[in-house]
């Protein structure tokens, strides 16, 4: 028989675009990824009293047994977008005492309002802090095997580093680890272990719902690692394919670990200069065009945006600068959605010279996207979605 613990969050989780609005968390998510392929999950929480009954009508179907302690209100998590950072009420949380928790296979994750002890036989550890990232050995934690999965951020950070490879050096050291996986995004991941390190690819996908996807790789990691017993690169392999699986379709839980069952295609991020096209005269759309530009550049790509980089002027100072770095550009990253007569010219110009042009439609009647769609321009709802694409064309 065959049983894990989870110790992590459920929270209340909105997003504007796409919409989402969901009580679920780290915690909670790492048991849908699981449910029914685990014999027994325990889900160690906290909850206010108004959201328990949510809670037990979302996980006891699923065979969650619930282990929660009660905490005065209830915790919000709300996203503009699924890479945006989000607002978080109240803050700071009330403190919770979670009691210690003992199994044979555990998965922790950091927590807003706690940061209980756990004693395993596996652990698998994910902080989930952008800012102050707790290592495992601080709350007395303990594991006779001890993975921690965390990105790039949180691995520095944690070992109060600069540099990736000292920093892992650093923690597998002071916390006896076995495994370190350093999750970096759109490049995938590192595994360190056995004495050695490969890189895990990212892989491609039409949709990319980026909220959980960390939560994700985690739980399938622990599968394939703690239960299944596969070595750590493959259990990481197996957590990227079914982290792929989660963003593109949202669908949970993930498959039965099998290493030959993707045929999705390996992403790289390509990099290169990317012309931002917007319209930007009204306050909206100028925070639009603002966080395009920080989330490309995310993402890897310098990024040419005629409201940055030239301004505001007439046709006679901004046209031709505009023009030419339409020419000198690798891509076209163009927001359509207001129907802006200078945007759509734009995208006409960079397709006349065969550049590829990626861009955002929402809310866009078929007539207002006639040029784009006819003259091969790759076109997405989504937001998020569109900038992948862009970043591994």
């Amino acid at each position: 028989m065959t049983e894990i613990d989870i110790v992590g969050g459920i929270y209340k989780e909105k997003c504007a675009f796409p919409y989402w609005n969901q009580l679920v968390g780290s915690g909670g998510r790492a048991a849908m990824a699981l449910s029914g392929l685990i014999d027994r999950i325990r889900l160690h929480s906290t909850l206010s009293s108004d959201e328990e009954l949510t809670a037990q009508a979302i996980f006891e179907p699923l065979g969650v047994d619930l282990h929660l302690q009660s905490r005065a209100f209830a915790i919000e998590f709300d996203y503009l977008h699924t890479l945006a950072v989000p607002t978080i009420t109240p803050w700071p949380p009330s403190p919770v005492q979670l009691p210690g928790v003992t199994g044979d296979v555990i998965i922790k994750f950091g927590m807003m309002e706690c940061d209980p002890r756990i004693s395993a036989k596996y652990a698998i550890y994910d902080p989930q802090s952008a800012f102050k990232p707790l290592t495992f050995s601080s709350s007395g934690s303990r594991a006779d095997h001890l993975a921690v999965v965390a990105n790039r951020g949180e691995i520095l950070r944690m070992a109060q580093s600069d540099s990736v490879e000292d920093a892992v050096k650093s923690i597998l050291a002071s916390e006896s680890t076995e495994v370190i996986v350093v999750k970096d995004g759109i490049n995938g991941a590192t595994v360190y272990a056995e004495g050695s390190s490969r890189h895990i690819p990212a892989f491609k996908t039409q949709n990319v719902f980026a909220l959980g996807s960390g939560d994700v790789f985690v739980a399938a990691f622990a599968l394939a690692w703690a239960i299944n017993g596969l070595s750590p690169f493959d259990a990481a392999l197996f957590a990227s394919q079914s982290t792929a699986d989660y963003v593109e379709s949202l669908k949970l839980p993930v498959k039965a670990p099998d290493l030959a069952a993707t045929g999705r295609e390996v992403a790289c991020k390509t990099g290169g200069r990317i012309y931002l096209a917007g319209p930007f005269r009204e306050t909206g759309q100028r925070m639009f065009i603002d966080d395009a530009r920080s989330q490309l550049q995310a993402l890897g790509m310098s990024v040419f945006s005629p409201i940055h980089d030239i301004g505001p002027g007439s046709a006679e100072v901004v046209v031709q600068h505009d023009l030419a770095a339409v020419r000198q550009c690798d891509a076209v990253f163009a927001i359509l959605n207001g129907s802006s007569p200078g945007t759509v010219f734009e995208v006409g110009y960079a397709r006349a010279l065969e550049k590829p042009v990626f861009c955002v439609a929402q809310n866009m009647r078929d007539v207002d996207v006639k040029l784009p769609k006819g003259s091969g321009a790759y076109l997405h709802s989504d937001y998020v979605s569109a900038l992948f694409q862009i970043a591994w064309r």
